[in-house]
């Protein structure tokens, strides 16, 4: 088992700066279109864990893309403030499709919203990464993957590249996702379009840098707050991570049950 410790992000990322020419997730397109790593963190809580990645990263010379759910801003400005003053970039990780059950024009309205307010702040909203949320029931779409794959949505947006819809029509297919999904890092078959044909997801049993410089174009994304200060707080968390998901796969058998912990689907960003 891959341990998620802060020593263990110290290391791999002294092996990124080494063989990888690191750019932000803003950079992509204006890249050259040789090999680069994007290093992104979906930030669902607990920002102040984002932050130590991000020192982390500083210390080696990577700028990163920190995607941050839009209600941890306005409480944890000025720890974003911080990691963008580090050079990394800070940007909407966006849920709203979820959150207004599929319904277009409120959707539209929310992400509107939440975008001006990242501005606000003073964080500009170039990139963007849609959250996924594995027990919610959605009649009508398939995953907030669906905002941007939506004519409406794109035309409002014309300069927003969504990181995980845009790549294929941007870049083309050869570039490779790899996410610490499950607690475990994971090369991801299909990430544009897992939530429509499941291609597949490969563990990575090897050292990850090994790995990583067989191929040319990666993103590689974690989420800050499954990472620990030692490998027994990491380990607590992972086996409270696998009762709460059998303990939910469980109760999904259950209809009325599904249904409840459908309402309150964001509970699960926490673990």
């Amino acid at each position: 088992m891959k341990i998620f410790s802060y020593s263990n992000w110290e290391h791999i990322c002294k092996g990124l700066a080494l063989e990888f020419n690191t750019i932000r997730a803003d950079e992509i397109l204006s890249s050259p279109k040789d090999k680069w790593i994007v290093v992104k963190h979906d930030v669902e809580t607990d920002v102040s864990k984002a932050v130590k990645l991000a020192e982390i990263e500083h210390k080696y010379g990577i700028r990163a893309t920190y995607y941050v759910q839009a209600n941890l801003v306005e409480k944890n400005s000025e720890l974003l403030k911080f990691i963008a003053g580090l050079g990394h970039e800070v940007s909407y990780h966006y849920d709203v499709l979820d959150a207004c059950d599929g319904d277009y024009k409120k959707a539209i309205e929310s992400f509107t919203t939440y975008k001006n307010y990242f501005e606000h702040h003073g964080f500009l909203v170039k990139t963007v990464c849609p959250h996924g949320n594995p027990i919610k029931i959605r009649q009508g779409w398939s995953s907030n993957k669906d905002f941007f794959r939506d004519e409406r949505v794109n035309k409002l947006f014309p300069h927003i590249l969504d990181i995980v819809v845009h790549l294929p029509d941007t870049i083309g297919d050869s570039y490779t996702y790899v996410s610490d999904a499950g607690y475990t890092f994971q090369e991801i078959g299909n990430i544009h379009n897992n939530d429509n044909v499941n291609m597949g997801d490969m563990k990575i049993e090897t050292n990850l840098i090994d790995y990583l410089k067989t191929k040319e174009r990666i993103i590689l994304s974690t989420h800050p707050h499954r990472w620990e200060s030692g490998k027994l707080k990491f380990m607590l968390k992972v086996y409270g991570f696998r009762i709460i998901r059998s303990i939910a796969r469980y109760l999904a058998r259950v209809s009325f049950l599904k249904k409840i912990m459908s309402k309150y689907y964001y509970l699960a960003k926490k673990v």
